[in-house]
């Protein structure tokens, strides 16, 4: 059974794989029903009252959203399965019953060749729909299930190399590295990595999945697919290999500053064409967000399912993450409270040996502040050269303005975790009694 998936983690796969639910009609109503998630949001499902044409059964849904959030939603490109019987798009709308707050969703209209159709929406506040809606998507098709006609190109799997299959492979959930995330994973598939959340996974036969990703500390440019291509290849040539090319088939912008891209690629590795899509978001000049898939040409229809259920069983662990979080935070404390003591102390010193100074040396004021200025000069190049020999940065928490000395691999964690907040202080902005 083939779902549109089209947002968060992943679209999936290409839109031209998509084949049709191979599942009865199971009776008409206007009733909906309306589900509040564990994770936050809500998703809304059900039959539609009467029969008609795709664009009706659009239209009728795009009125129950204005009519449900009080305001006129803001819609982005339309997309279609292969065998047009399933529509969707993605939505933002300010929510007149929670004060105008801004809200981000994603709806569906499925419609079988009677005429009867069926739609769900799964929407939040647009600040959480990206983490959200994963699993909101999961557990809707876990329990929406709307008429449409038989694939003509579905067949039973294993009725040849070129078979359609609808049915994914058992997946066993796994887990691995830091046990950010876990995800279901076929027979012979294997977690090539997972930190912090993000997670790239492997087939046998080429197969790739990468979620959570960020691309960061590369200027990103107002063609943020180029931007993309360009970093990855830039990637690829520090490891020594080819570049990968690229043919885009279908762009979609998204809310949020994202785009969905729809794609043919080839990383000349020997496998040939594949098949992809990959959701970018924009995070500031210089990083991008990055959820894809891809599998070769020749298994997109065999393996679409599968890919698609590895997709959807993606699962953050969201109780390791705050840890990761709290972690990090409580270390930039840490080394802040303990620069502050460090800083005190040698301004408690400074500033004795300065009175001694100055009681000795009243008649030479003039060079007393020569001298001040002098041993500063000398401090600030003892940090400078300890800090490079021992491997060390100075960050600044833009929040607080709390500043730590700290290793340099933990200074580049936390910026690329947050590039907003923290900062590494370059030697020129140093600040005495404080980094040193």
């Amino acid at each position: 059974m083939t779902k549109i998936r089209i947002a968060g983690a992943a679209m999936a796969l290409i839109l031209a794989s998509l084949t049709a639910y191979a599942q009865a009609p199971k009776g008409s109503g206007n009733d909906f029903t309306t589900v509040n998630a564990p994770g936050g949001g809500q998703y809304i499902y059900g039959p539609f009252p009467t029969k008609g044409s795709m664009s009706d059964a659009v239209l009728y849904m795009l009125r129950n959203i204005h009519q449900y959030f009080g305001n006129r939603p803001d819609v982005g490109k339309f997309v279609q399965s292969r065998d047009g019987t399933q529509t969707a798009a993605f939505f933002g709308v300010n929510a007149k019953s929670a004060g105008d707050k801004p809200v981000t969703g994603l709806f569906i209209v499925a419609r079988s060749a009677d005429g009867s159709a069926s739609g769900a929406v799964v929407f939040d506040e647009s600040s959480h729909f990206a983490t959200s809606e994963p699993g909101m998507m999961k557990a809707l098709y876990g329990v929406w299930h709307p008429a449409a006609i038989n694939s003509a190109s579905a067949g039973p799997a294993g009725t040849g190399a070129g078979a359609t299959s609808t049915v994914a492979a058992p997946l066993v959930q796994t887990s691995g590295g830091d046990h950010s995330a876990s995800i279901g994973l076929p027979e012979g598939w294997k977690i090539v990595s997972l930190n912090g959340g993000a997670i790239s996974v492997a087939g046998p036969n080429g197969e790739m999945v990468n979620l959570g990703g960020v691309f960061q500390g590369y200027a990103v440019g107002p063609d943020l697919f180029q931007s993309y291509v360009s970093i990855v290849n830039r990637v690829r040539a520090s490891s020594g290999k080819p570049p990968a090319s690229f043919t885009v088939l279908q762009k979609t912008d998204l809310p949020g500053n994202a785009i969905q891209v729809i794609l043919k690629l080839d990383l000349n590795d020997g496998v040939g064409p594949r098949r992809g899509s990959v959701r970018l978001g924009r995070w500031g000049a210089q990083a991008i967000s990055v959820d894809g898939s891809n599998i070769p040409e020749r298994l997109a229809e065999k393996e679409n399912a599968t890919l698609m259920a590895v997709i959807r069983s993606y699962q953050p662990n969201r109780q390791v993450m705050g840890q990761l979080q709290q972690g990090a935070l409580n270390r930039v404390h840490a080394d802040a409270a303990r620069a502050n003591q460090q800083a005190a102390a040698l301004n408690a010193r400074r500033e004795a040996s300065n009175a001694a100074f100055d009681q000795h040396m009243d008649s030479l004021n003039a060079q007393s502040q020569s001298f001040n200025a002098h041993m500063d000069n000398i401090d600030r190049s003892s940090k400078i050269t300890q800090d490079y020999i021992l491997d060390r940065s100075v960050v600044r928490d833009t929040q607080n303005g709390d500043r730590a000395t700290v290793s340099n691999g933990y200074a580049d964690s936390l910026v690329r975790a947050n590039p907003d907040r923290f900062q590494v202080v370059p030697n020129q902005s140093l600040i005495a009694g404080k980094d040193y």
